[in-house]
This record gives C-alpha cells, structure tokens and sequence, in this order.
C-alpha cells in the first residue's frame, strides 16, 4: 500500500496510562524472509468485524519505549547504509507493536526492507523510482532513496522524516497481521469508484495515525524534541493527496494533508490502538 490524512473530529482524545505499559522483552527476531501466511477472512461479515472491532483496537501502546533510534541524513546517505538503518529501524518498530499485536492474539514478523535506487518489480508488480510500499503479496517493506526529494527542503534534513515514512509502511504491516489491510481491500474491490477510494483513505490514514503512536513511542529515547515531533505533523501534511498533486480538491485514495496530519497527530498523542480505529469514523474524517 502506497504512502500517503485531518479527521473531523473536534481534537482527538488524550488516552494515556495510568502505568507505564510493559514493554515486550523477547529478543528481537531477525527480518522473515518466509513469514506465515496473512489472516484472511472467510466471510464479509467477518471482514467487517475485522475493520471496525478487531480485538488489536483494544491494546495499549508501549509509550515510551526504551528503543533509540540514531539520526541518518537521508539526502547524503548511501543506499547501503540507508538499508541497514531501515532494517534497524524495524526492529524498533517490532518492540513498539509485537506485544499489542500477540496480545490481541496476531503474530507481527518482522519484514525485512529493500532500498532501491530505480524501478524495481516486486511481489505485487513494478514499482517507480519514487516510492514507498508494504507489499502484501511478499510482506516485505520497499523504500526508495530518491523519497527525500518530495519534501520541502526544510524538511529534507530533519529528524525522522524517512523513520516515519517507514512507521507509515510498517502500519501496513500490523493491518496485514491483524486482517485489517485484506478486509479493507475485500470492500474497496466491490465498492463503486468513490467508495472504493474511501475505503483506501481509511486504510492509509490508520497507518498514518499507526505511525504516530510509534514516534511517541520512541521519540524520548531517540533525541526528539517536542518541536522534531511536531514537525514530522507537517511531513505528513505534505504526503496530502493535494499537496502532492497541487489540486485542492482531488478525490484521492491516500487522503488530504490536513486529514493526514491530524490522523498522525492523533496517534502521536492516544497510546489505545483503537484511537487509531479509521473504519467506524465519518466518511468526512478521511477525505
């Protein structure tokens, strides 16, 4: 699913523990090159179930969560190294989401992610140059290093823009463990066109909102002010449909800057996964 949200919602609710959760102490599993297979649903009716009730709603995130993440520079950085960062990073990712995912009784392998520097084809289909993708098809996660150069240049160089992105695609990845992304797609596939796109925002703005949550989960241990915080707000407001296109009102499948950043910023500032439940809000949440 490609990376691209402003719920309207009149400010998301504060959820925060009243404990520090615990975080997850198995050792961290190495990136699975052969994962088993994703849940399906066998019915619509489970599907539905799957989207807006699914038992992974009802976990709490580990925020914080002890797990440093070091800075790269995405504009100078080799692709090597920009892979084994990104591999790092994902165990970062599996810490934050494993026990919530094992609680709500999914299991959450670690995929592993390719860097690539031209078109590549992948288990569901080619991929251009600039891109970012969870691809269902292998659950591998896809990154090119040419991404950084759609962001303003203020924001090319700043902290966890590229980590965030990934939160993005690993988003992809707790809905594709938990049958939420293949649900979600059972019902885009069968919609008419508009509705069909609605049920994509859903999908792109919940990894949104996923992704969040994860850079307040981390964001302490990594070095990130509340400033760097808010700015990766603004990072997502750029990957608006609109943004991107330059067309104010555009009809498109990832959702409108404003509705990213705030789907983001609700995850940033809600620990209860079910904040991030995209399926039961209004249709106008995820334009």
């Amino acid at each position: 699913q490609y990376l691209n949200a402003d719920p309207g919602v009149a400010g998301p609710d504060v959820n925060q523990t009243t404990a520090p959760v615990p975080q997850n102490t198995t050792p961290v599993p190495a990136p699975d090159t052969n994962p088993p297979e994703l849940p399906q649903p066998t019915t619509y009716e489970e599907a539905e179930t799957w989207l807006v009730s699914n038992p992974v709603y009802e976990q709490i995130a580990p925020v914080p969560t002890d797990c440093a993440v070091p800075r790269i520079d995405i504009t100078t950085a080799s692709a090597a190294d920009l892979t084994t960062h990104l591999n790092e990073l994902t165990a970062c990712l599996w810490r934050v989401w494993s026990g919530p995912l094992e609680s709500a009784g999914f299991q959450l392998p670690r995929p592993p992610v390719t860097v690539y520097t031209e078109p590549i084809t992948t288990g569901c289909g080619n991929l251009d140059e600039v891109n970012a993708v969870y691809c269902a098809a292998d659950q591998r996660i896809y990154y090119a290093k040419p991404l950084w150069k759609i962001f303003p240049p203020e924001q090319q160089k700043a902290p966890f823009v590229v980590e965030s992105i990934l939160a993005h695609e690993f988003g992809h990845t707790i809905q594709a463990r938990t049958g939420i992304l293949i649900s979600s797609m059972a019902f885009e596939q069968k919609a008419s066109t508009s509705e069909a796109k609605v049920f994509s925002r859903r999908l792109e703005v919940q990894a949104d909102c996923l992704a969040g949550t994860f850079t307040s989960a981390v964001g302490p241990s990594s070095g990130l002010s509340g400033g760097d915080l808010s700015n990766l707000r603004d990072v997502f407001y750029n990957l608006g449909d609109d943004v991107l296109s330059n067309q104010a009102n555009i009809q498109g499948d990832h959702g409108l800057g404003r509705s990213r950043k705030a789907w983001f910023t609700v995850g940033q500032e809600n620990t209860l996964v079910g904040k991030c439940n995209t399926y039961t809000a209004p249709a106008t949440s995820v334009r």
